[in-house]
């Protein structure tokens, strides 16, 4: 998951978003970097939206499934269900690569090329079109919202009956809860985050499939302004769903919280210290 998302910061923030405008005879004029760049920039989003979809999925199974819990919730099954969603979402995406290839670099011909056009190409691209847009965002975004209230519901449905269980006026803490509890700030942390950044995107999507608003000419098109925010946001969920899983972690908490009492220990540090400290340490060496 974190090499997913730093490839959305290399390949869609750094070359398709910084890069590519201000570079435009290296990307543009060439139909092979051209079709690259098209690919890589919609393959690599799909790739980590999918795989938040994957950990929502095996968190429900951790949680509501225990049955299916040893088998799937493996070291050998993640590594296959990653290696998966990587290959498919890397090969579903091919077609974008002949999608703008010659939209920079010849477009008298590209307007030729595409009067010659079957009607059954234009139709075999309106429905990969559709396909891609079913499959991210449509389906992720109700995916990992099923998911949720199903994990949710489930917790607190057990919670309730294991403190019926449990002697009145007990004072000490149920481990088990504690430990769905934690489990269940995760996944509202991870998925919470997907499911609000990518809010505006799936708005913008209904809005445009039920009033026909595809295009846009400038920005000054209010819908131009929207656009540019939600691929802003969806963008950031791509970049920072890495740090959310890992601050939800008590033991990289805890390691941060060493790296920062270490900084602050050697700034602290007078020189006189720092020398006696290196020859104790040199005379512990001989």
């Amino acid at each position: 998951m974190v090499t997913s998302d730093l490839l959305v910061l290399i390949f869609l923030v750094l070359i398709n978003y910084i890069l590519a405008p201000r570079l435009p005879q290296a990307f543009y004029m060439n139909s092979f970097i051209s079709g690259l760049n098209s690919l890589m920039s919609i393959a690599v989003t799909d790739c980590s939206v999918w795989l938040t979809v994957s950990f929502t999925f095996d968190r429900f199974v951790a949680i509501c499934c225990q049955s299916f819990k040893r088998r799937f919730c493996a070291p050998k099954s993640s590594a296959l269900v990653v290696g998966a969603i990587y290959l498919v979402t890397y090969l579903r995406n091919i077609p974008n690569f002949f999608t703008n290839v010659h939209y920079y670099d010849h477009e008298e011909m590209e307007r030729e090329s595409r009067d010659a056009l079957s009607t059954d190409l234009i139709h075999a691209w309106r429905v990969f079109d559709w396909v891609k847009l079913i499959l991210n965002p449509l389906v992720p975004y109700v995916a990992v919202m099923l998911l949720n209230l199903l994990t949710v519901r489930h917790v607190l449905a057990a919670s309730r009956v294991r403190r019926g269980f449990r002697v009145d006026g007990q004072s000490t803490e149920d481990p088990e809860l504690q430990n769905r509890r934690k489990a269940l700030i995760l996944l509202i942390a991870a998925s919470g985050s997907f499911i609000l950044l990518w809010m505006p995107t799936i708005g913008l999507f209904l809005f445009s499939r039920i009033t026909a608003t595809y295009r846009f000419h400038d920005f000054k098109d209010p819908v131009a302004v929207i656009h540019e925010i939600a691929d802003m946001l969806s963008t950031l969920n791509c970049s920072t769903s890495t740090c959310v899983y890992a601050l939800t972690q008590s033991k990289l908490r805890a390691e941060l919280r060493g790296l920062v009492r270490y900084g602050k220990d050697r700034i602290t540090e007078t020189p006189a210290t720092r020398v006696n400290s290196t020859n104790g340490a040199n005379t512990t060496f001989h």
